[in-house]
């Protein structure tokens, strides 16, 4: 048998196979036949060949000759997959060998031995059974056969190598120049076609990058570089938080004070600085161009890192939708590992550019309903909320039948008539930055968890919404922090100033913030019939309605 073997005699290894079976030596024919038949295909392949294409053509050669003379000599499936498995050791030993003698393989050389294993695996017709052909399931998990993984392990450390040296080059290159670009008082317009041309440099070296370095199955093998480059992602969010954080010292504000950007009633410590005069102010015009700008750049941000993980995305699954059904029976079935199609959401949906888009949203509302906090502020202190009815010089109490909006109230009220002009004029600047882009309200909308306008309404007025009903409610809350109870004329002092600001928030046709309506209600109920509600047992008050109850029942009723 050993013999017949040697010499590829198919007629006599058949013959001697079948004898030996009849006496029960089936194993010792199938181990003699992968012992004799590998040792020769393995010394065929070993240090013969300079490069790894020749190699690859050597081991195609032999793979087709091997599998024939088995299906001649009839052996089992089973020895045809030894065969690939000895051969497989011995063309990753040539395979790292030749990595080794590149001092420094590159994207190309790298894609090259890629290129060349998966059209080895098709030549060879590795793909013959249909029935384990892979397939892509609801949990997006490929298998991917142990052989190819197994030829491919020795370019891991060169795509890591790789990664790293290009990932040093955008930092030092492309990145570089994004963090130079300074903006310039007056020059929003300036500052982001500058920072703008720079992105589209980092993310196109980004991109380029990411292609020569995911060209290797499975997904995982190049993970780690793929990591190294996309921080570069981060970096980049990095250069709008800091631009963020820039816009914040000059104005007056912490960057902390951005997650509070539609809660008007938040302490702040100085109201002076320029986040909180009207835009009117030529520091605030200053800050909003700015708040513009960014918004710009975070936007630009978000749709890079987009088109790279849809990128990446695409490519992985074309490796496992095309080469896979050149490779899946390459052991039919057999040692198979499990890899995942894609880089999953820890490695490739990065969360910073949400997170600078967001504080870049954030800032604009927060410049927009600035000028609002110094007037809210003073409402709890105000004076009126527990003032006495007016005498004449004979002490006689002077009849009162109505009351006009506290000084607070109207100027409340005069900041949200502008408001709708501040909001163009940053939506017009917006557009004068970035013609192509989303308009701002748009961008501003999609961040901001807050927004819950009419379907109906147009974005522009759902954002002069958003801004509106956070002021209503900031004055809600600050109405509660005024000491229980009013005095009656503070009860019509309330009702007085609670109307004035809904008739002015409706001209805009916005709909009231829940909490402020409530105040309304119970501000006009209780100028209609002044009842302690309290009194009844069955009826079951929020915690603002108790509030609001303790307030109004005041104590010269």
């Amino acid at each position: 048998l050993g013999r017949a073997v040697a010499e590829r005699d198919a007629e006599a290894a058949a013959r001697m196979g079948q004898l030996l079976a009849a006496h029960g030596q089936t194993e010792l024919v199938e181990t003699e036949f992968v012992r004799v038949r590998a040792q020769i295909g393995v010394k065929a392949l070993e240090g013969r060949y300079d490069d790894i294409g020749g190699l690859l053509h050597a081991a195609l050669a032999l793979i087709t000759e091997e599998r024939t003379f088995a299906e001649a000599a009839e052996m089992s499936d089973a020895v045809q997959e030894q065969l690939i498995e000895r051969f497989a050791d011995a063309m990753q030993t040539e395979i790292q060998r030749h990595v080794d003698r590149a001092e420094n393989i590159g994207a190309v050389s790298v894609r090259g031995v890629y290129d060349a294993l998966v059209g080895f695996c098709a030549d060879a017709g590795l793909d013959t059974d249909e029935s384990s052909a892979l397939s892509v399931g609801a949990a997006h998990v490929q298998r991917v056969p142990l052989a190819l993984h197994y030829l491919l392990e020795p370019l891991r450390e060169c795509v890591e190598r790789l990664g790293m040296a290009k990932a040093d080059r955008i930092q030092g290159g492309s990145l570089g120049a994004l963090r130079a670009v300074e903006y310039e008082t007056g020059r929003a317009e300036a500052y982001v076609r500058d920072a703008a041309r720079e992105m589209d440099c980092v993310f196109s070296d980004i991109s380029e990058t990411l292609d020569s370095l995911l060209v290797v199955v499975p997904a995982a093998m190049a993970r780690r570089a793929a990591e190294d480059v996309l921080v570069a992602v981060s970096e980049a969010s990095g250069v709008i938080s800091a631009g963020i954080a820039t816009l914040a010292d000059s104005a007056g504000f912490d960057v902390s004070d951005l997650a509070a950007a539609t809660e008007l009633d938040t302490p702040i410590a100085d109201l002076t600085g320029a986040a909180f005069q009207p835009l009117a102010n030529e520091d605030k015009l200053d800050a909003v161009s700015r708040s513009v700008a960014l918004a710009l750049l975070a936007e630009q941000l978000e749709n890079h890192t987009a088109t790279v993980v849809a990128n990446v995305r695409h490519r992985l699954a074309d490796m496992y939708s095309h080469p896979q059904s050149l490779i899946a029976a390459a052991l039919n079935g057999q040692n198979e590992v499990s890899e995942t199609m894609d880089l999953e959401a820890a490695d490739l949906d990065i969360e910073v550019p949400e997170i600078s888009a967001v504080a870049a949203a954030q800032a604009v509302v927060f410049l927009l309903g600035g000028a609002f906090r110094a007037p809210l502020e003073r409402i709890p202190a105000s004076s009126v909320w527990h003032g006495a009815a007016a005498r004449s010089s004979m002490g006689v109490t002077v009849p009162q039948f109505s009351c006009a909006p506290s000084e607070d109230a109207v100027d409340i009220g005069e900041k949200m008539h502008i408001l709708l002009p501040e909001l163009e004029q940053a939506v017009a600047m917006h557009a004068q930055c970035a013609p192509d882009a989303m308009p701002l309200y748009t961008f501003v909308l999609r961040h901001m968890s807050a927004c819950d306008g009419d379907e109906d309404d147009s974005p522009l007025l759902a954002m002069l919404a958003l801004v509106l009903r956070s002021v209503q409610r900031a004055f809600v809350r600050q109405v509660c922090c005024v000491e229980a109870p009013l005095s009656a004329l503070g009860c019509r002092q309330l009702a007085a100033d609670t109307e004035y600001i809904a008739s002015v928030a409706a001209s805009f046709g916005a709909m009231p913030d829940p909490d402020f309506a409530e105040l309304l209600k119970s501000v006009l109920r209780h100028n209609a019939e002044a009842s302690d509600i309290s009194e009844s047992p069955e009826l079951e008050l929020t915690e603002l309605q108790r509030t609001l109850h303790a307030l109004l029942i005041h104590s010269d009723n």
